[in-house]
């Protein structure tokens, strides 16, 4: 079966139970990843808590956001994503962006737990999404010259490099090339706009 991160949508801030996902929502998969446009849809304040946990001393974190803002959020971090991901393509983006835009809802959701429980409890797995999405506002320029090459990978204990560590592998091999690893896979019968040609 393997491990998701799924992205969906729905009219309420609140999760859907099981089988409450409206047929109409976009419905989007990552085996084993978190793609980084997903992650780009959110910040820090849109972490809560998952309602549906089942331990109370290891409540799983959520994210959720409105999902025109969560959209305009995205668009304002094209610099740093293709700065960071010079595979990506501004196509995909505008792709991904289309669903979002084009779903009709108001809320985006992200669960992550699968990924997460493959590693670390619920309270750690949510300080690890805390600095991952500080990567989007943590960065400070790399000096000019010599020294600035020197400096252009990431120090161990930043955001990216937290980021790398769990998905970085993926941006590496065949897969930095496909739109998927970016912009995450159909969980229906319905295609996606960058699965066109797959």
């Amino acid at each position: 079966m393997g491990s998701y991160s799924e992205l969906y949508f729905s009219n309420t801030r609140m999760p859907p139970g099981r089988g409450a996902l409206s047929n109409d929502s976009p419905y989007l998969l990552s085996k084993y990843h978190l793609p980084i446009l997903w992650l780009g849809l959110f910040d820090t304040p849109d972490i809560d808590n998952d309602a549906h946990s089942q331990e109370p001393a290891d409540v799983w974190p959520y994210l959720v956001k409105r999902t025109e803002a969560a959209a305009a959020l995205l668009g304002s971090r094209w610099s740093f994503l293709s700065k960071h991901f010079p595979v990506l393509q501004s196509r995909w983006r505008d792709q991904f962006l289309s669903v979002l835009r084009d779903s009709g809802f108001e809320y985006v959701h992200l669960d992550t737990h699968q990924i997460g429980s493959m590693v670390v409890t619920g309270p750690e797995w949510r300080r690890e999404l805390e600095v991952m999405l500080g990567m989007f506002s943590a960065e400070t320029p790399s000096p000019q010259g010599w020294l600035g090459r020197l400096l252009r990978r990431p120090s161990p204990q930043s955001p990216l490099a937290v980021y790398n560590v769990r998905f970085g592998s993926r941006y590496d091999g065949d897969g930095r090339s496909e739109p998927w690893t970016y912009c995450g896979a159909s969980g229906t019968d319905d295609t996606m706009p960058w699965e066109s040609g797959l």
